[in-house]
């Protein structure tokens, strides 16, 4: 998303510049002990994308209704959005991409990873009439990708280079600013192939579909992350963080949404359908594009604490190309929530 990696709309260099800005929560002042006791009401605040349906129904559960008068779930719409509301105490419980919440804590903006919802939904589309086998197939080709230096087109350019091709001469990369609009250039043959996230990549087959133009999910990015980097299949990319004031004030609701969290990706799978009419509104995506994305994103609830090598890899892969989207260096023991 690029969470996720963020969204692929997302600027990095806004989302950094911001960063410092977002430091200015360490200097705001402790929550009363009345306040720490209860909660009237709540906001779990989703990512615009697939994973977040997860926190939704986590909330639509009621397992948080012991602790919290009236919880709600809402999403966030851009990077901007997330960081005021993180500074201005609006936004305490949130999912993000990882690297996003890596990048705050190194930066001291005292936010701590809760948990790892998404392991893996990047794929690579080939368009019409273009045969795509192997990640050597892209040599000579022009490759639609999100924004630049987000995670997305890190972990392209990763596999790319693991497998021998240098991704600026061997491959043509194309640069748009978000996936959706990666998705009519794809279809018109505007380029050979794109690199896409869910629920991008199921709007794509979707589109497709209707627009009779055969495009093929023909590679699976974390797969071959898994291959080239040594680790299992799996990537970190997105999950629940939370500002360090609020979880020291409600430790125990934290707790509480993690675990809500684990019961509901079962959920999810149980009932996609559902799931999907949970999560389409607040996207604003049509329900059979979120209901097709759902099985495609690697849904997996597990503490940050349980998932920290793995998080660790994938930050180390992501910094051999890029040292800043986590702020230059891993994060201390402290960023990684769980018990």
């Amino acid at each position: 998303m690029t969470a996720s990696s963020m969204p692929s709309s997302m600027s990095r260099r806004r989302f950094l510049e911001g960063a410092a800005l977002a430091a200015g929560l360490v200097a705001l002042p402790a929550w009363s002990s009345a306040r720490a006791s209860a909660l009237d009401r709540l906001t779990v605040w989703g990512m615009p994308a697939s994973p977040s349906v997860v926190l939704a129904r986590a909330v639509a559960s009621g397992a948080l209704a012991p602790l919290v008068g009236e919880a709600r779930f809402d999403v966030w719409r851009t990077a901007d959005q997330m960081r005021a509301g993180v500074v201005s105490g609006e936004i305490a419980l949130f999912a993000t991409p990882t690297y996003a919440a890596a990048n705050l804590f190194n930066r001291g903006a005292g936010v701590r990873l809760v948990n790892v919802i998404t392991w893996g939904l990047l794929y690579v589309f080939a368009g019409q009439g273009v045969r795509l086998e192997r990640v050597e197939d892209l040599k000579g080709k022009t490759l639609l990708v999100g924004a630049k230096n987000d995670a997305p087109d890190l972990l392209t350019r990763f596999v790319l280079k693991s497998a021998g091709l240098d991704p600026e001469r061997d491959v043509t990369l194309s640069y748009v600013g978000t996936s959706a609009e990666a998705v009519p250039l794809l279809l018109a043959g505007k380029a050979d192939a794109a690199v896409l996230p869910e629920p991008a990549a199921s709007a794509a087959e979707i589109k497709a579909k209707q627009a009779g133009v055969s495009v093929t999910r023909a590679l699976d990015v974390t797969e071959l992350y898994a291959a080239r980097s040594g680790r299992p299949a799996g990537i970190p990319q997105a999950g629940l963080a939370v500002t360090e004031r609020f979880l020291d004030a409600h430790p125990e609701l934290v707790a509480a949404l993690h675990a809500a969290s684990v019961e509901a990706a079962g959920w999810v799978g149980d009932h996609p359908k559902e799931a999907a009419g949970l999560i389409a509104d607040p996207l604003k995506l049509p329900s059979p594009i979120v209901e097709a994305s759902l099985p495609r994103f690697r849904l997996k609830v597990a503490s940050a604490r349980e998932a920290k090598t793995d998080l660790e890899a994938y930050f180390e892969a992501l910094m051999t190309l890029s040292p800043d989207i986590v702020a230059g260096h891993l994060p201390e023991a402290a960023f990684y929530w769980g018990r």
